[in-house]
């Protein structure tokens, strides 16, 4: 088997950086979609909080984690599996006639694609936050997180490992266009929603501005095709490129007693959503349908001071060895490599110590229907809007979601379709306070192709009553129904 040259290497190992790891559910339908999810229910359309029954509610803590890719994956196993094995996990490429793996062992697989590939992994911890209704039509709240996103769309089947593994000699390989990006970093939201009355609808806007405070991010393009020789040696000729990387350095330190997360960019993002609803005679605070549309995630980050940015530009054929990049552990001590041979001086490559990068953005329609008391249905279209290429870039989902509702119970099916990909079934339910879900029931359960899993959960109290002398204030009044105006119905508090 050939040898891989560094430079091609160095390629490899950014593609992979994504879909190796072990990590936001994709969209948390669970606790998005129903009248009692609140506070949670913002996170897809903000206008939502206006529909909900109760008058406030505090969110104690909630986190989702969400991971797929279609280049690497694991044999016939679960999750759960896995996750209790996880020393007996052997990549294929570690075995042979010579050194068979055990006989329980958990083969790690690479895919054989006939079309691009993507990965994606998303986590996020939510802290605390609340919302609180004035009047009848004004609901105001808070929320904090922190996140983590890494994601990669349209990687060439150039770089599945097979193809990457044995690359033919003396032979040039066009390589399309393909970046990945990532990102951590907290966020601190407002919330208001508004709903006012049309006719026999019912109309409410919502708004959720967030400050966003940046640890850490980098991206990386090829932003046009080159071509890609493979000679004896360690030699490769690489054609005409331009390509694009920057990173945050405030962590590329020799010392580990240096890192810690500290914030090195600031940024501003909103939700912003509308949403309909025809009010239900026959229950109060219910609905026969709603529907929505809302953009989320709108915003950018800057990172300065803390970070590079650079461009290397050539419009002819390159020839570079090994020999031009030596061994190096700091990071800037290898770009300067990269400049001097692609560009013929270390430092060209550099544009400047501050870049940006957008959000997941997105734009999202949603509708709900009651076909019977409690039972509901529920259609959800998210679809991945980023505001530049070097974006992050979030999974697309299309779902129908049955559920059962009660203001101590509920429980719901999605059914999700994945970027446009695969069908998957979920399952999710509330009792009381807590949240629980997943949208890829079959990775906990079922020995299969593993190349994803998904988990939610979350926990808020509401509902309960504040007493001051006699009258008391009755903070847990519900929305009333059409027909009996604004006025709102008291909910007992939960019991054990």
């Amino acid at each position: 088997m050939p040898q891989i040259h560094p430079c091609l290497r160095f390629l490899l190992f950014l593609s992979l950086v994504l879909s190796v790891g072990v990590a936001q559910a994709q969209e948390q339908l669970g606790m998005r979609l129903e009248r009692y999810s609140g506070i949670y229910s913002a996170g897809i359309n903000p206008a939502n909080t206006a529909f909900t029954p109760h008058n406030w509610e505090v969110s104690l803590f909630n986190a989702d984690l969400f991971l797929e890719n279609s280049y690497t994956f694991l044999r016939n196993t679960s999750l759960q599996n896995a996750l209790r094995n996880t020393d007996k996990i052997v990549s294929v490429t570690d075995t042979s006639a010579e050194n068979p793996p055990a006989r329980d062992a958990i083969w790690q697989d690479f895919a054989t694609p006939t079309r691009p590939m993507h990965a994606v992994v998303q986590t996020r911890v939510g802290g605390p936050g609340f919302s609180f209704r004035f009047g009848d039509n004004h609901t105001v709240g808070l929320t904090t997180a922190f996140r983590t996103h890494f994601s990669s769309y349209r990687i060439p089947e150039f770089f599945a490992y097979q193809n990457i593994s044995n690359l033919p000699r003396n032979q040039a390989i066009n390589i399309p266009s393909v970046g990945l990006s990532g990102m951590s970093w907290a966020e601190i939201g407002l919330h208001y929603s508004h709903l006012q009355e049309m006719g026999d609808l019912q109309m409410a806007w919502g708004i959720s501005p967030k400050l966003l405070l940046g640890y850490e991010g980098f991206f990386v393009r090829a932003q046009s095709n080159f071509d890609y020789t493979e000679k004896p040696g360690d030699t490769v000729v690489v054609g005409s490129g331009r390509w694009d990387y920057a990173f945050t350095n405030g962590n590329l330190t020799d010392n580990s007693e240096d890192v810690s997360l500290k914030r090195q960019g600031m940024g501003m993002a909103f939700d912003l959503g509308v949403s309909w609803a025809m009010p239900s005679e026959e229950e109060d605070g219910s609905y026969r349908w709603r529907a929505g549309i809302s953009l989320v995630d709108a915003g950018w980050m800057r990172f300065r001071n803390t970070a590079r940015k650079h461009r290397v530009v050539f419009d002819t054929a390159i020839t570079v060895t090994g020999a031009q990049f030596p061994g190096r552990d700091n990071v800037d001590d290898i770009l300067q490599d990269v400049s001097q041979a692609f560009m013929g001086d270390s430092t060209a490559s550099l544009l400047g110590n501050a870049f940006s990068m957008a959000l997941p953005t997105a734009l999202s329609l949603q509708f709900d229907a009651q076909v019977m008391p409690m039972v509901y249905v529920g259609a959800v279209l998210v679809q991945r809007t980023p505001f530049s290429k070097n974006a992050l870039k979030r999974p697309a989902t299309l779902a129908v979601v049955p559920r059962f509702e009660h203001k101590w119970f509920s429980a719901s099916l999605p059914v999700v379709v994945n970027d446009w990909r695969s069908v998957r079934i979920g399952a999710a339910a509330r009792i009381a306070w807590l949240y629980l879900g997943t949208d890829n029931l079959n990775s906990f359960f079922t020995k299969d192709k593993l190349s994803g899993a998904d988990f939610y959960i979350g926990l808020k109290i509401n509902g309960f009553r504040i007493k001051s002398g006699e009258k008391g204030y009755r903070l847990n009044k519900e929305r009333g129904s059409r027909s009996s105006g604004p006025n709102r119905k008291k909910i007992k508090c939960y019991t054990f």
